[in-house]
């Protein structure tokens, strides 16, 4: 995120009320729990919604970021499209709304995501919400570029770009300051993932461009930084797997998550594991790889006994709720939380401020949130606060 600031111009709180734009993606995240580690292929998405395993999260963020800001009902005005792209959820929580079109068919494409961007501008808007992820981003800066302040509420798979804000909550809470004119404006990255590359266990990302953002220090996620490939790094890595494989206990189901730090475990092992998905060990076998929630379910009734391991997304700092949604609030308590093992190098952690959660189930997250002991080194721990 740049540091330049750009002014807001005219107060928003002189103004009558707030023009603001609300953008849906009613299918972004659904890839997270089934395993598909994106949502950009539609029709795949649309055919394992149709067939009940997958299930959609978007509106129930939406909900949220609504919510923490009901008491301003009076003082927006909402354009967007009819549906599920906003218009339903607005009216069901009775916000003054102005329907800006309709979706072309029944199930929405990207098409009318960059459309309704295009229609909010027409409306002379002075924000615009999206409810998605990075593709809706991507999307959003297509239409928009920097013309608009864009405030991004997280809801996808694969969420990279620095432009989010930490969960629908804080997202709420900038929206508020923003609305009152408390706020100044930034540019902010919108990363483009390469989803195909991704599933086959490549992370490929480029900057696709830098969007206007409402600035508010410390509530938004910031870019996902990959660890470095450096001597030292793998050798910390090499170090911590060396330390997790011998305290592994037997006739314990261990769940490996995804990242070269958790990579770095199997490695040691000489087992053969999935770069970006979440596999499993059992006696100090690979039993299953690329595991969906309903995957994960299915061997905890089985094993009975088990533990996550999960390492931290570099700079975000989160440990569940980005890039690992398979491990679903569902599998967490299943397995319980003291039964979470959490591996870092001291590189990555250095240059991470604080831990956070975001696992789509409120209680959940406040139940995580507090210290935690973080593996550092074959005779290193370290403890640190998952925040809220």
């Amino acid at each position: 995120m740049t540091t330049t600031k750009l002014n807001v111009g005219t107060p928003i709180s002189d103004q009558r009320k707030l023009l603001v734009g609300l953008v849906i993606n009613p299918i972004a995240g659904v890839g997270g729990k089934i395993g598909l580690k994106g949502s950009d292929d539609a029709k795949e998405i649309w055919k394992r919604l149709e067939s009940g395993e997958g299930q959609k999260v978007s509106n129930v963020r939406a909900k949220r970021f609504l919510k923490t800001i009901i008491e301003l009902k009076n003082d927006i005005i909402f354009f967007s499209y009819d549906g599920e792209m906003g218009g339903d959820i607005l009216r069901e929580m009775e916000f003054d709304v102005e329907i800006i079109g309709q979706i072309k068919n029944k199930k929405p494409t990207r098409k009318d995501t960059v459309q309704a961007a295009k229609e909010l501008l027409k409306k002379g808007v002075k924000l615009i919400v999206i409810i998605g992820g990075d593709g809706t981003a991507c999307d959003m800066y297509e239409a928009v570029q920097d013309k608009t302040p864009l405030l991004a509420v997280p809801s996808g798979v694969k969420m990279h770009s620095a432009c989010f804000a930490l969960n629908p909550e804080i997202a709420g809470m900038i929206f508020k300051q923003f609305q009152s004119g408390q706020l100044n404006l930034t540019h902010s990255e919108v990363m483009d993932i390469d989803e195909e590359a991704f599933r086959a266990g490549r992370l490929s990302a480029e900057l696709k461009g830098m969007v206007v953002i409402p600035y508010l220090k410390a509530a938004f996620q910031g870019g996902k930084m990959a660890s470095p490939s450096s001597f030292d790094e793998k050798h910390d890595q090499n170090v911590i797997a060396q330390r997790i494989s011998e305290d592994m206990q037997r006739d314990t189901l261990y769940l490996l998550g995804s990242g070269t730090t958790c990579k770095a475990v199997a490695d040691f092992m000489e087992l053969e594991k999935t770069l970006l998905g979440v596999d499993a060990l059992y006696n100090r076998k690979l039993i299953a790889k690329d595991l969906n929630e309903q995957g994960m379910l299915k061997l905890l009734e089985k094993y009975p006994e088990a533990k996550i391991i999960v390492t931290v997304i570099g700079n975000q700092g989160f440990i569940f709720g980005r890039g690992n949604q398979q491990i679903s609030p569902a599998v967490i308590k299943k397995v319980g939380t003291g039964n979470i093992i959490l591996i870092a190098t001291v590189s990555k952690l250095e240059k991470t401020e604080r831990l956070r959660v975001d696992t789509g189930d409120l209680e959940l997250d406040k139940e995580l949130h507090g210290f935690i002991r973080v593996v550092t080194s074959y005779h290193e721990d370290l403890l640190m606060r998952i925040e809220d």
